[in-house]
Formats: C-alpha cells, sequence, structure tokens
C-alpha cells in the first residue's frame, strides 16, 4: 500500500505532463482539463492515503522507491518518507494548485505560451511533491533543484520583455546559491555519517554529530540554504523581483508554496540540531531581523505585489523563529494562513489595484504625521529611505560579489578560444603526468596538486562568466572548467573509471547539444554574442527547447548524469578539506550562472526584428 501510493501519485503527476506536451497549445480547455485532473487524482489519493495513516495510528512511513547508483560507498537512491508535516503540506499544496490552476485558465485566454504555463506549473508541482515526500537528502535536492528551475521560466514567460529575464537571471543566481548550499551539506552529512542521510534516522534520532564543531556547520549551512529560497534577510531582495512572471503563477510559487520550503527544510531537519541552543540563537535571529525590516519595507512600497511580498517573507520570518523553538504546529497552522491569504491576495492584485488607484484619485487623504526634526524623527526618516530602497541588499550584492567576479574576468581578455586551447590541453597533459607519478612527487605537492587544478577551472569559469563577444566561446569555457574540475578531484582521490564515465558523459552529451544549437544559429546568419538579449525563441522555439536541455544537463539538473557525477564527484573530497570543497562549490555557483546566462541572452527577450510586437518595459 504505501510503495503504490508514491509511485501512484507522483507517477500521475509525471504521466499529466507528458500528455499535456502532446496537446496543440490552441486546445486550452483540454490542457487545464489534464493539469485539473492530474492534481485531483493526486489529492483524493493524498487524502485517502492520509486518512488510511490515522486510522492505522499515524506511524512514520519510508520507502526505498530506486537506487539510482551504487559503487562501493556512493549510493544514489530516490527514498519516500510520509509524516504529519509530509500530510498538512501535501494537502495544503493540492488545493492551493487546484484553486490556482481553475483561475489561470481564463486569467491566461488566449496568452502566448498558454500551453508552456501549464506544463511549467505541473513540473513546478512535482518538484514540490518530491521535496514534501523526500526520505533523503538526494530526493530533497532533486525537487529543489526543479522548483527551482520551474521558478526561472515562470518568471521569465513573458520572454519577449526585458525586466522578465533580467530578473529571472537574478531569482537563477541567489537559487544557485542555495542549491550548492544543500549540495555542500550533503557532502558534509556523507563524511560525518559515512552514509546517505534518511529522515527516518534523523525522526528516530538514530543520528549523532560528534564533533561539536561540524555540529554547528551542518545545521548552519541547512539554514543557509533556507534562508536564500524563503528570501530571508539578506536575500529578500529576490522575492518581489520575481513577481514579474504572470500573477496567476506569482500566487503559487512566491505568495503560498515555494517561498515557504526554507521552513520546511528546517522543519525536516530539526532533530539534528534540536538540542544546539547556539544555533537556535542565530536563527531566531535571523527571524527577528527578517521581520523588522520587511515590515518596515512592505509598508513604504508603491506596488501591489512588492507589498505581498515583503508582508509574506516577515510571516515567514516568524515561522523560522517558531520552528526553531519547536513551536511545529504553530509553524504548519502560520505556514497554512499565510500560504492562502497571501494566493488570494495576488490573485485578486490586479482588480484592488485597478480600485484603489481610482480611490486615490477622487478621495486623496493627506498624511496625518508630519515629519518631526529632532531625533526620533530623524531614526523614522532614516528607516523610511532605508524601506524604499529595500536597504539597498541589491547594490550590496551587486558591488561586493557578482562585480568583482565580472570585473576579474573581463581583465583575462587575452584568453581567446586558440589560447585556453593550447592552456587546457596543457593543464591535462601535466595533470595525466602528475596524477600517474605520484609516488615519486613530494606529499605536499601532491596535496595541493587538485586546488591548484581548481584555481585553473575557476579562471577558465570567471572567463565564461564574463564572456561578451561570443556565446560559443563562453559555453567552452563552461565545459573546460567541468572537464578541469573533474580532473582536480581525480587527483585528489582517483576514483572508478565508471563514475568518471558517469560524470563526463552527462558533460559530453549536453556540451555537444548545445554546440550545435550554436552551430545552426550561425548557419542562419544570427549573431551570437552575449551584449544583448536576441530573443530567438520567436523564430525557433524548437531549437530554444533543445537548447533548455543541454542548459539543464550541463549546469547538473537531476536526475542528470551530470547531477550524478557531481555528487560523486563531491564525495571524493575528504572531510578536513574544506578549501578544494569551497573552490568547487563556486566553480559550480558560476557554472550553473554562466550557462543561464548564455541561453537567457540567446534565445530570451525582445527580438531583434521590427516587424513584431516588443514589450521593452515590465508589465
Amino acid at each position: 500500500m504505501n510503495q503504490y501510493y508514491f509511485i501512484y501519485s507522483i507517477g500521475i503527476l509525471v504521466l499529466g505532463l507528458i500528455l499535456s506536451a502532446f496537446i496543440p497549445s490552441k486546445q486550452e480547455k483540454m490542457i487545464v482539463d489534464i493539469m485539473k485532473m492530474s492534481i485531483l487524482i493526486h489529492f483524493i489519493l493524498t487524502i485517502v492515503f492520509t486518512i488510511n495513516w490515522i486510522l492505522n495510528g499515524t506511524p512514520t512511513i519510508f520507502y526505498e522507491a530506486i537506487q539510482l547508483y551504487k559503487s562501493g560507498d556512493s549510493v544514489f537512491s530516490i527514498d519516500f518518507y510520509f509524516d504529519k508535516f509530509s500530510a498538512f503540506f501535501s494537502i495544503i499544496a493540492s488545493i492551493i494548485s487546484f484553486v490556482v490552476v481553475s483561475f489561470s485558465r481564463f486569467y491566461l485566454h488566449r496568452e502566448k505560451g498558454y500551453r508552456r504555463y501549464f506544463n511549467n506549473m505541473l513540473f513546478f508541482y512535482i518538484g514540490i511533491n518530491l521535496i514534501i515526500f523526500a526520505g533523503n537528502l538526494e530526493t530533497l535536492f532533486i525537487g529543489w533543484e526543479i522548483i527551482g528551475v520551474a521558478s526561472f521560466l515562470s518568471i521569465s514567460f513573458f520572454r519577449d520583455r526585458f525586466l522578465p529575464i533580467k530578473n529571472a537571471l537574478k531569482v537563477i543566481s541567489y537559487y544557485r546559491l542555495a542549491d550548492i548550499a544543500l549540495l555542500i551539506v550533503i557532502w558534509l552529512c556523507h563524511h560525518a555519517f559515512h552514509r546517505s542521510l534518511t529522515f527516518l534516522e534523523l525522526s528516530t534520532h538514530q543520528i549523532f554529530i560528534e564533533n561539536a564543531i561540524l555540529g554547528l556547520i551542518i545545521p548552519l549551512i541547512f539554514l543557509l540554504s533556507a534562508l536564500v529560497k524563503s528570501a530571508q534577510f539578506p536575500f529578500s531582495t529576490w522575492l518581489p523581483r520575481a513577481m514579474e512572471g504572470p500573477t496567476s503563477s506569482s500566487a503559487i510559487f512566491y505568495g503560498s508554496l515555494s517561498v515557504h520550503i526554507g521552513v520546511f527544510l528546517m522543519l525536516r531537519t530539526y532533530p539534528l540540531w534540536a538540542e544546539n541552543t547556539i544555533f537556535k540563537v542565530i536563527m531566531i535571529s535571523f527571524g527577528i531581523i527578517t521581520a523588522f525590516i520587511s515590515t518596515n519595507i512592505a509598508s513604504v512600497q508603491s506596488t501591489v505585489k512588492t507589498q505581498i511580498a515583503y508582508a509574506s517573507i516577515t510571516q515567514i520570518g516568524l515561522m523560522f523563529i517558531e520552528v526553531a523553538l519547536g513551536w511545529h504546529w504553530l509553524a504548519l497552522i502560520h505556514f497554512a494562513g499565510n500560504a492562502f491569504l497571501r494566493s488570494y491576495q495576488l490573485l485578486v492584485s490586479p482588480s484592488v489595484l485597478s480600485y484603489l488607484i481610482h480611490d486615490q484619485f477622487f478621495n486623496f487623504v493627506k498624511p496625518k504625521n508630519q515629519i518631526q526634526n529632532n531625533f526620533i524623527g530623524k531614526i523614522k526618516s532614516t528607516i523610511y529611505i532605508l524601506s524604499i530602497k529595500e536597504w539597498n541588499l541589491d547594490s550590496f550584492f551587486y558591488q561586493n560579489l557578482w562585480k568583482p567576479l565580472k570585473k576579474f574576468g573581463e581583465k583575462l581578455y587575452f584568453f581567446d578560444r586558440m589560447n585556453f586551447s593550447f592552456f587546457l590541453f596543457g593543464i591535462f597533459i601535466i595533470g595525466y603526468f602528475l596524477i600517474n607519478n605520484q609516488s615519486q612527487i613530494p606529499s605536499k605537492i601532491t596535496y595541493i596538486l587538485p586546488i591548484i587544478f581548481n584555481i585553473f577551472g575557476l579562471i577558465f569559469i570567471l572567463k565564461a562568466f564574463a564572456e561578451r563577444k561570443n556565446a560559443q566561446t563562453s559555453w567552452f569555457l563552461v565545459i573546460a572548467n567541468q572537464l578541469i574540475t573533474a580532473l582536480s578531484i581525480y587527483s585528489n582521490d582517483q576514483f572508478e573509471i565508471e563514475q568518471t564515465m558517469v560524470y563526463l558523459s552527462g558533460i559530453v552529451i549536453s556540451g555537444l547539444l548545445g554546440y550545435f544549437c550554436l552551430v545552426f544559429l550561425k548557419k542562419k546568419n544570427q549573431t551570437i554574442d552575449l551584449n544583448s538579449f536576441h530573443g530567438y525563441s520567436y523564430k525557433y522555439p524548437k531549437l530554444t527547447f533543445l537548447f533548455l536541455l543541454a542548459t539543464l544537463g550541463l549546469s547538473g539538473f537531476p536526475i542528470t548524469p551530470t547531477f550524478i557525477g557531481e555528487d560523486i564527484l563531491l564525495g571524493n573530497i575528504h572531510q578536513n578539506q574544506f578549501l578544494l570543497v569551497t573552490l568547487t562549490a563556486l566553480s559550480l555557483i558560476l557554472d550553473g550562472l554562466a550557462i543561464f546566462r548564455i541561453y537567457a541572452r540567446l534565445f530570451l527577450g525582445p527580438h531583434l526584428s521590427e516587424n513584431h510586437e516588443v514589450a521593452f518595459r515590465s508589465s
């Protein structure tokens, strides 16, 4: 019974996604009917299963469904898990998703990309359920990645406009940070527990972290990933930018479900840090700071969606406090209330905006409180200005994180395709010689060899990140970086050849697919520089889909060979090699950003032709 529920409930959603992909875009009713039937059947299965689960005394259910990969100590399996959190989140998710899909049928009537919108919604819903029912960190990470990609596609839904694409890239840059943080904590857990961490073991307190430092670091990285995903301080500014997508998708993604996943992650991992007072104080502090800043920002914003976004961030900050204090049922009720309220507010926001603008014109009310010139008044004015500017968090991250990386990459202007080809060839020749003669090399050099290779890989990816002249050059640099990363880890711990082939197969297949797409564009005399958005999805929709597959495959999207290979690579970095894992993580973050930037610049945004409509400004 247990295994059949997980298989059928996820399987019906996957089947619905496959069926809707083959329906003509003009058949709007059929597309929506498939969506609604998939979610409704999933909801009925969940209700029946939950009732049966309650009647049987609410036992914790664990089921290992598929073992994708096993080699020595490396095991990658998809496990499912069901408890009170799963039951609560899945029911709320089903109800909200069904309501939003029903609303979207008429809201998006005759909109370009109608089928694309609903396919993406169902894709997102699959990711949410994989997170809710995940039995281990690897399965949760698959769903985590799916909702990240679905968010990018949702924000960039109006792909003939400039700002939605720009904001989609901004959001995916934050998401990439959360993804790699979660990947690193999976690596740490592998070393701490010498196996894959399952939530069944966590719930029964079979797992303990003996090392006090590691016992704080692991929860902190979980918290970092959760803070980013739930738009908590200092990562709050991405949420209002994500509202560039259709209002109905904003309701389900950023009002109700996706934005609460950070809270769910901390609920799931609570037994790991339940006795860690220092960590609880840190988590509560972030919740308090977020609630204070977001409340002030929400009260002075001029746009309805931004007000709703920051109001939701405030409530989620309070949920983090409730989880840290162990008030889990209160956090669950708080989640349900906030999710329903924000979904409703976002769905009616266009109508509310219309009424409020009309009311503002004909019923102007003068502000009651005048600005005071005393100390208290200056403090209020300062908070007011900071809140309008969203505490300058956007500019802070740009000036102190992304801009320095771009500047460094731009300094490598001499590094053209011919030069880096010779450089890459030289690195592999030297690497092959050193790896095969490690017994004759001093141990100090052997220890720093992976770090040196990784630094070379970072040079490649920084050049790809800053490349503006040619998309092919940037694409090759990304592939080169991933090959050097594999060489770096192999020189650190020579793992089996099958493990190497798993990783390289994903790189080679995705890399070649993307390369042939770029060659096709050049043969059609299309510009492939990265100085602006070209919007080729308008003329080449099928090519756009193929390049998107190449983008996902090269960036390590689950459950591609690249993704499994990345997990294997990190598993071969030793527990005390924090510098090596940091460099590898930075490479993976910049890899994803460079790859998605190539896709967005070439295939999204306003088209260059002037014989069709172009909307340059945001809606």
